[in-house]
């Protein structure tokens, strides 16, 4: 039987979110990004020596253009990642999440979100429909098919995933895989502090 701690429901502004991807490249992407960049450049600089020594060396030009270009693509494609996320996020971010804190592992599930008011309308009335003389139509209708249901993620708090606080959430980043926001917002201070505890954070 799991011995269950922590169980609440919660929410992730998009903003939030936002905060949260930028502090993971900067923990995770930046540092890597920034020794490939040193790589790239010294091997440059190598060749920008090379073309100064000999200025009809074709290949030291080229090679200076790929290694510049190359350094300039790692970063664009990070601030690129960031906006993709960013929005693919707006489809989700009314999504209400629960998790399950036991003391050697986390479960996060998602929650059917509600809908608006103004989504709420009486179901029309079904037509009848026409029989087109092939018979199919009445035979097979149409259904919508039903959304399947995520099922829920169980995090083990061993040592492939780390744990980092910031001031309004915890994040749990799954080392090579995924990450995981859990907004302070939504818990009491005796859930944060007691959270603190199982992630050894306090």
């Amino acid at each position: 039987m799991e011995n269950k701690q922590i169980q609440r429901s919660y929410h992730i502004p998009l903003a939030m979110f936002d905060e949260a991807f930028r502090f993971f490249q900067k923990k995770n992407v930046i540092p890597q990004n920034a020794v490939k960049s040193a790589v790239l450049l010294a091997i440059a600089g190598v060749y920008v020596h090379a073309v100064v020594k000999d200025p009809s060396n074709t290949l030291g030009y080229l090679l200076i253009v790929a290694c510049v270009a190359v350094t300039l693509i790692l970063w664009y494609n990070m601030f690129k990642l960031r906006r993709a996320v960013h929005n693919a996020l707006k489809d989700v971010e009314n999504d209400i999440y629960e998790l399950t804190v036991c003391e050697d592992k986390l479960i996060i599930s998602t929650k059917d979100a509600p809908k608006p008011a103004e989504e709420i309308a009486e179901p029309e009335p079904e037509e009848q429909e026409t029989p087109d003389g092939n018979g199919f139509q009445q035979l097979f209708p149409e259904k919508e098919a039903e959304a399947e249901k995520i099922p829920p993620t169980e995090i083990p708090l061993d040592g492939k995933i780390r744990l980092y606080e910031q001031e309004s959430y915890f994040m749990v980043y799954i080392i090579r895989q995924n990450f995981y926001v859990i907004p302070k917002k939504d818990f009491s201070e005796d859930e944060i502090t007691e959270m603190r505890k199982l992630f050894h954070l306090a």
